[in-house]
């Protein structure tokens, strides 16, 4: 039993003593910052008026909802860590039953006027009345606003759908300049532009985030920056594949035999494949005559060779309808021409399409007269141009492709290459220092994250 009685007094001993924060506590912290402090939201919160107050902005993407090319519009869903000191929003927790943190209506307490300044609808402060502050008795604020934006993005679709897209989402307290609020953001580029709650999409991947604050202008703002690469699966399945085999079945045109009937038809099936498929691609681009993308150079092409193919169809159509009367003696020489080296050498010898024989009853020294003749007709003639374009059509469609195809995917291969390595016009420059590439360099002592702020995925899907 003393022995048990000790054990109780030791652990009577080391218990902790423990607060318990009841409703009265909570009622007096409001008096007391409201009431009694007399708490004016539309003053800003620093004791020096003539001194900027820091207000640190982090931006967490959770996810992209859509971009529509043809508007320039980039829809997000996301939202910002906003932090800054009110020295008038302090307390001794000892006082009010150790309350260590309050939170308020945003409404009740300052907060900067923050709002999307790129954006595509009416502009608007962030948040909501609903929505709280959190306040802990230090006097540090934290609000974390959310909302769908929607912002302008400007859209270069040239190497569609093997493009990337740069956008920005710009924030700026709008009532301030940098002289009231100095936007500042977090201690690495990772946490200016947070992708941990990030949800991918189907559509776009993101393969590089960065942020910076404006340091040559009078504007209290601070961008976020994001590349996107398109995701070409689905386009490569569904239009550039049918437009490929599309290229292959119009060079197809030149095996048809021309007295079958169906060349002209099938030409102009398939040029209207073409226009059709011209068409989606035009929808799916902005209206805009400043890029075109390679891809319609690359229709265009085509449309105009199944356009030409139809004329080839119906001229060969006509030209085979001569029958036995004579081809035109320049297309003759063209099939000498391409025949082999002892046609050739026969050629020579023969005036036009027409063999003339010797006539050995009369002097060598008199003019021959003209025999039987072998004459090319329309039939030869039409075979021999079917090949013809099929070799040279076939020809221009492999170089075609594959033009495009390299100019295409250019811009993934300069990206990859010129990414650690950026002009200074893609920074911002303060006095005679240029801010690092991925770090948050402050030059004037005032705090961290003042400056820029870069972080690189190899592709975050």
């Amino acid at each position: 039993m003393p022995s048990s009685g000790i054990g109780l007094l030791v652990l009577i001993g080391h218990a902790s003593h423990v607060v318990t924060q009841t409703g009265n506590d909570a009622k007096r912290l409001y008096e007391q910052m409201f009431v009694t402090d007399m708490y004016n939201k539309w003053i800003r919160p620093v004791d020096n008026q003539s001194s900027a107050i820091d207000v640190y902005v982090n931006l967490y993407l959770l996810s992209i909802n859509d971009l529509i090319e043809t508007d320039e519009v980039l829809t997000t869903t996301a939202f910002l860590s906003v932090s800054w000191n009110d020295t008038f929003l302090k307390w001794d927790p000892h006082t009010f039953g150790g309350i260590k943190l309050y939170h308020w209506p945003q409404d009740a307490v300052w907060k900067p006027d923050i709002a999307l300044h790129n954006s595509y609808l009416d502009y608007k402060g962030l948040g909501d009345k609903t929505l709280n502050v959190l306040n802990r008795h230090t006097g540090a604020m934290n609000w974390n606003p959310f909302q769908v934006f929607k912002s302008t993005c400007s859209i270069d679709v040239f190497y569609f759908p093997f493009d990337y897209q740069t956008c920005y989402l710009r924030f700026q307290a709008w009532s301030f300049s940098r002289r009231q609020v100095h936007m500042k953001s977090g201690f690495n580029a990772s946490e200016g532009f947070n992708l941990e709650y990030y949800e991918t999409n189907t559509k776009w991947g993101i393969v590089n985030t960065s942020w910076h604050v404006y340091r040559d202008k009078q504007d209290a703002a601070i961008n976020f920056k994001m590349t996107l690469k398109r995701k070409p699966m689905y386009f490569m399945m569904s239009v550039l594949l049918p437009i490929c085999m599309l290229s292959i079945l119009n060079i197809c045109v030149y095996m048809i035999p021309v007295n079958s009937g169906e060349k002209a038809g099938y030409a102009v099936t398939v040029f209207l494949s073409f226009a059709v498929f011209l068409s989606i691609v035009s929808d799916t681009n902005p209206q805009n005559s400043e890029t075109t993308p390679l891809i319609t150079y690359f229709l265009v092409m085509q449309t105009a060779s199944s356009a030409l193919t139809t004329m080839l169809a119906l001229v060969f159509s006509r030209l085979e309808s001569f029958g036995d009367a004579k081809v035109p003696s320049s297309l003759v020489k063209l099939m000498n021409l391409m025949r082999c080296r002892p046609c050739l050498s026969c050629a020579r010898k023969t005036k036009g399409n027409v063999i003339e024989p010797i006539d050995d009853s009369e002097n060598a020294t008199d003019t021959p007269k003209k025999g039987p003749s072998v004459k090319i007709d329309g039939t030869d003639a039409v075979n021999f141009l079917d090949f013809m374009c099929f070799v040279l059509f076939s020809l221009l469609f492999i170089i075609s492709i594959m033009v495009c195809y390299v100019l295409a995917t250019s811009k993934g291969r300069v990206y990859n290459e010129e990414f650690n390595y950026k002009s200074k016009d893609m920074y911002e420059q303060y006095g005679d220092t240029l801010i690092n590439d991925g770090t948050n360099t402050d030059h004037s002592g005032d705090g961290y994250g003042d400056g820029y702020g870069d972080y690189h995925y190899d592709y975050y899907k």
